[in-house]
């Protein structure tokens, strides 16, 4: 076969077989129109076509072509299966997951999935006897169809450009799915950015901030406070925010401020959790600029407070670089632990001793495994299986939409007794400490609205279920008076607009920190603080 005969081979099986997303959206975008719709798939058959005939030379078109068929094979399955966008964060998370979580995801399914649409095309290409010219001819034949394709690709977009860039403007998630290219391009700008954070130095932060006290230390209890990071709990499924089903029985029965309007600053982990801790808020965050800058648990370390990491998820995001950590999902303990993953209780049941040790001013963070997915009937035990029956799959096709809503909502179940079980073992302290919990999930997920699961979004057009988050408060009643906050006045602001910006300042605030970084307009506590402590 001559070699440029390949390229329009597997130009034609990409952009037919493996874009159905693409497709899907483009029938619905342009709404009947047949004209665009022929402008469009002609157009990027060209495209296609000219792309795949830049790599025509020998020696390098078969593992050109194999790897573009892989790699659309791959981003063909989790953005048919589930919806997923293919970026550079989403190719960062994962980069970043564990192996248990990717065992998740590598499915049987996935497996035969990639042998059919991958494998077995890449070794009719790996076998294919190809024809070369000489390579000044082969250069030759290769303009002469490159030219013209691009031309067909220009001519065509120009036929019907104010319907397409309408659309494109309208619907920013459209060509986000063309397969491979958006994916493959997300990867090349992931490594880019990596490499150049390589050498990034990392530049300290509030390295003036200082404890402020009303009392002096002898004549006051430390000030404790323990900060959960839930994983992928969204707001629409907390009874705490008018969700009909009882999600929440234990909380609901704590002395907690829930606040029901507040928002993530991404929506995957490898972007929250940084993101949370950092001065950045959501407007300026980038992840070289979270790497290159110390954080919150810095600046409370420069203030003399102890800090300090547990973690059950896929680690702290660098968050924890320059603190103490522990990393619970390395754990083999058999009571909580099996196939590389814990269950939350394993951040709780060591919450007594430490809290006995403490001796000074100390925040802890607990980073949930919380209901990260596919695999929710996995995130609790067998007791908080409330809601039957719970889908026991990975595949969701195998399972249907309210059994999947039933095992998330259980893993929400279970993260409402962990919390309500941290805020017992603070009161139980109380004696000892002024304490107080805060919980704030990193993002939310998707159970099927719109086609979509998981989560993973692009923020520009992320769905609310993947940005609307749980936020509760809970704090000991000699906290709030040592700190002067009146919990009416929380209370009576729990509806206004939060997002994760809040939680650097909220935090300096609480634990009486002053430093030139802390921004009173961000600190929930501000408003509800009577007298100048800060």
């Amino acid at each position: 076969m001559r070699s440029e005969w390949l390229c329009i081979l597997t130009a034609a099986y990409l952009l037919l077989f493996m874009n159905v997303t693409f497709w899907e959206k483009t029938f619905v975008y342009l709404d009947g129109n047949v004209l665009a719709l022929l402008a469009i798939g002609i157009g990027l058959f060209g495209a296609f076509t000219a792309l795949m005939l830049t790599f025509s030379a020998k020696y390098v078109i078969k593992p050109a072509l194999i790897f573009f068929i892989l790699a659309s094979v791959g981003g063909a399955w989790f953005m048919d299966r589930f919806g997923t966008i293919i970026d550079s964060e989403m190719i960062r998370n994962a980069m970043e997951t564990s192996q248990a979580e990717a065992g998740h995801l590598i499915t049987s399914a996935f497996i035969i999935h990639m042998v059919l649409f991958g494998l077995m095309p890449s070794l009719f290409i790996a076998s294919v006897k190809l024809v070369h010219r000489p390579i000044l001819k082969k250069m030759t034949v290769n303009m002469l169809i490159i030219v013209p394709c691009l031309i067909v690709f220009g001519l065509a977009g120009l036929s019907n450009s104010g319907s397409f860039i309408f659309n494109i403007r309208q619907h920013r998630d459209w060509f986000r799915t063309l397969n491979p290219i958006f994916p493959v391009a997300s990867a090349a700008g992931f490594f880019i950015g990596a490499a150049k954070e390589e050498d990034l130095v990392v530049q300290p932060l509030g390295t003036d901030a200082k404890v402020v006290n009303k009392a002096p230390k002898a004549q006051r209890k430390p000030r404790v406070t323990i900060v959960v990071v839930g994983e992928t709990a969204r707001a629409q499924n907390f009874q705490l925010g008018g969700y009909a089903r009882e999600t929440n029985p234990e909380l609901s029965k704590r002395d907690i401020v829930y606040f029901d309007n507040a928002s993530s600053c991404g929506t995957a982990t490898a972007v929250s959790v940084p993101c949370m801790f950092s001065v950045y808020g959501r407007a300026e965050y980038s992840h070289a600029k979270a790497m290159g800058t110390e954080n919150l648990m810095d600046v409370l370390s420069h203030a003399g407070i102890k800090t300090e990491w547990w973690d059950n998820n896929t680690g702290d995001k660098h968050v924890a670089d320059r603190i103490q950590k522990t990393e619970f999902f390395n754990s083999k303990d058999p009571h909580y632990c099996s196939d590389g993953e814990c269950l939350d209780q394993i951040l709780v049941d060591g919450l007594d001793g430490w809290l006995d040790k403490v001796d000074g001013d100390a925040v802890l963070v607990l980073h949930q495994l919380g209901n990260h997915g596919p695999a929710y009937y996995l995130r609790y035990p067998k007791e908080f299986q409330k809601f039957v029956p719970d889908c026991h799959s990975v595949e969701f096709d195998t399972c249907t939409p309210q059994t999947i809503t039933n095992a998330y909502d259980n893993a929400i179940l279970y993260t409402d007794h962990i919390l309500a079980e941290v805020i017992d073992k603070l009161r139980a302290h109380e004696d000892r400490v002024d304490s107080a919990m805060i919980y704030m999930s990193d993002h939310g997920e998707s159970l099927g609205e719109n086609g979509l699961y998981l989560h993973g979004a692009p923020y520009l057009f992320a769905p609310k279920e993947q940005t609307h988050i749980p936020f509760v408060l809970w704090t000991s009643p000699s906290l709030l008076k040592s700190a002067g906050i009146d919990r009416a006045c929380l209370s009576a602001e729990a509806s206004a607009p939060h997002s994760h910006d809040n939680l650097f300042h909220s935090l300096l605030g609480l634990m009486q920190v002053r430093t030139a970084v802390y921004q009173p307009a961000l600190d929930i506590f501000a408003g509800c603080r009577s007298g100048a402590v800060l």
